[in-house]
């Protein structure tokens, strides 16, 4: 009988899907994924590990109960199963007198630790939701708080364009004749916003395998959904890690690379 983790594989694989695409609709990591599909049991603590699965059949369409009891029978843990009761015995007691009370302990230990299970489950539940709502709710603030500060530039819809917003006359400064050549290559799809020079403001979402060249006098103000999906190359430079994996960054560049990196 195929394990639980080669069910998975052989139905990912059946379906033509990558563990990328998986980790895509999942959220779920690609390396817990590989873990899961090679049946390494002890990557995270068993309560993790049945919501991963769970979540991984039904994006396959199989039953998620098979796949976490087979998970059990993995783990070597009995799989507890209702006992039959034999009509044939009659009881020895007379029927005015009550039965024995062993066996009520026994059920409610059984109840407790289903319930102390689904308490648990409820927490981490409770405890995912909160910190997406709270990541959510932090960035919608900073969001109305650089578009208040911002209010003299224009509203972009988040596609492939340029616009460039003329500087006022009493506001003109010289600027350096040498020029900043930003080379921009994406790893998968993310969502961008620089503004060029505090004046020209480009905003979109990139798709994967994408490049793009701009061009600057002084600085590029930029603004990364998904660091890790994204590449920066300055003057022929390789600007290395852009930020932290999943977490919202903004880079000031200038001629000396990158001198102010901020995570959201």
């Amino acid at each position: 009988m195929a394990t639980f983790y080669e069910i998975l594989k052989q139905s990912r694989e059946a379906q033509g899907l990558t563990v990328e695409q998986i980790s895509s609709r999942t959220k779920i990591s690609k390396e817990i994924i590989t873990a899961i599909e090679s049946g390494d049991l002890k990557i995270l603590p068993k309560t993790y590990m049945r919501l991963f699965l769970k979540a991984y059949s039904q994006e396959l369409n199989l039953d998620p109960e098979a796949i976490l009891k087979n998970f059990e029978e993995s783990l070597g843990e009995p799989v507890e199963t209702p006992a039959v009761p034999d009509n044939n015995i009659k009881p020895s007691l007379p029927i005015s007198q009550k039965p024995e009370k062993p066996e009520k302990p026994i059920i409610g230990k059984k109840q407790n630790r289903n319930f102390s299970t689904v308490i648990i489950v409820f927490v981490i539940l409770v405890f995912v939701i909160l910190v997406f709502l709270i990541a959510v709710l932090r960035q919608v603030l900073m969001d109305e708080k650089k578009t208040s500060s911002n209010t003299a530039l224009p509203k972009i819809t988040p596609t492939d364009t340029t616009q460039t917003i003329p500087p006022s006359p009493d506001l003109e400064v010289a600027v350096p004749k040498s020029e900043l050549n930003l080379t921009i290559t994406t790893k998968d799809s993310c969502w961008v916003r620089i503004v060029i020079d505090n004046r020209t403001t480009f905003e979109a979402t990139l798709p994967p395998l994408y490049k793009k060249e701009m061009i600057a006098k002084e600085q590029f103000d930029m603004q990364i959904g998904r660091p890790a999906s994204i590449n920066l190359v300055l003057n022929g430079k390789d600007l290395g890690p852009v930020g932290i994996p999943g977490i919202p960054t903004r880079l000031i560049i200038t001629k000396d690379g990158i001198i102010k990196r901020q995570s959201f």
